[in-house]
């Protein structure tokens, strides 16, 4: 991640808000705008986890059963409008 932040504008649900208030009270966090980065970071991080974990499940199960990943991946590429379902291959593709 870059060092260089930006300032942006967001708008928080109240009970998170005092969430992230109280953090910065008991000095877990030294301010709102560290436990929302830190919130995001840990979502960002999540899904290329997620991401990573679809792949190699998705190439087992090419690799256990090529004929039926191959009927699978079609049905899911009939229902998600084609092969890259609308969305950039390289996010989260199974390819």
């Amino acid at each position: 991640m870059s060092e260089v932040k930006r300032r942006v504008t967001v708008t928080l649900d109240p009970d998170l808000l005092d969430v992230a208030d109280r953090a910065v009270e008991t000095g877990e966090v030294r301010s709102v705008s560290a436990w929302v980065n830190d919130a995001m970071d840990q979502k960002w991080r999540a899904q290329q986890n997620a991401r990573t974990l679809i792949r190699q499940d998705a190439a087992e199960a090419r690799q256990r059963d090529p004929e039926e990943y191959a009927r699978a991946r079609a049905w899911a590429e009939s229902i998600m409008g084609g092969p890259d379902g609308g969305s950039a291959e390289g996010e989260g593709g199974a390819g």
